[in-house]
This record gives structure tokens, C-alpha cells and sequence, in this order.
């Protein structure tokens, strides 16, 4: 004779079928997720000045040139950016209250930017010091 005894019925969520959609979700979002890159270039809008007023200073004012191409052209002469922070220096010795001006133009590259502001602290120079304009030519 056999007896049939009554299951009794599990109350509670079953996790293994709930695992099984977590590990499925899991295994989606990681495949279909783009992993982010890292980017070198910095895109920056330089603010731009079209009349600047100011006063004419009694010391000697020296223009440092950053050209479209990278060029450096200081007090009216090609240097190479090795031999910027030497100019500045020989200029610091002739005169302590001659003061730079760094204009560049705004197609230069902002790396190059940089490293020239960089030769300039080099020499010995804070960048509040250098006062900094970017060209702007109107299309």
C-alpha cells in the first residue's frame, strides 16, 4: 500500500532562475558597453579681444611671436624654443624693468602654447608677468 504524503509547497522567490536573468543582464551590458577613450587634444575657446586699452609703460616692452606654423619670433628675430629661456635670461641681466609681451596667434597649436609659456617660467619668469593676447584675424 502506498501513501501519498502532501508536498508542501515552497513559499518565498526562487533565486536561481533570478540569478540566471542577473548573470544573462550581466553578461549584455558588458558586451554592448563602449569603453571610453582617452583623448590627448583639448578643445578650448581662447576668449577673444578686439580693441584692449592700456597705458604706454616707460619700460621697454619686448613682443614674443607664436606664428600659425609653431614659429617663435622674439624682438623681431627667429628662436628656437631651446633658446628662449637664454634670451630671456641675457634680456633680464641687461635690463631688469624690460618687460615681455606673448602674442599668439590663435591657428597655433595649444601645445605649443604651452611649452612656450613653460621655456618662460623656465627662464624665470612667473606667467602672471607675461601679459598674453591671442590674434584674432576676421574671416
Amino acid at each position: 500500500m502506498k501513501i501519498y504524503s502532501r508536498k508542501h509547497r515552497q513559499e518565498g522567490i526562487p533565486l536561481v532562475p533570478m540569478l540566471d536573468i542577473l548573470t544573462i543582464l550581466l553578461i549584455f551590458f558588458i558586451v554592448h558597453t563602449e569603453l571610453k577613450h582617452r583623448v590627448n587634444v583639448i578643445n578650448l575657446e581662447l576668449p577673444r579681444t578686439y580693441h584692449m586699452a592700456g597705458q604706454q609703460d616707460k619700460a621697454e616692452s619686448l613682443l614674443l611671436e607664436l606664428g600659425p606654423d609653431g614659429s617663435l619670433v622674439f624682438d623681431g628675430k627667429a628662436i628656437g624654443a631651446a633658446e628662449l629661456p637664454e634670451a630671456v635670461r641675457r634680456l633680464h641681466q641687461a635690463d631688469p624693468d624690460a618687460s615681455i609681451q606673448f602674442a599668439a596667434s590663435e591657428a597655433a597649436a595649444m601645445g605649443r602654447f604651452v611649452e612656450v609659456l613653460d621655456c618662460l617660467t623656465s627662464a624665470g619668469l612667473r606667467v602672471e608677468q607675461v601679459p598674453v593676447r591671442i590674434d584674432y584675424r576676421g574671416k
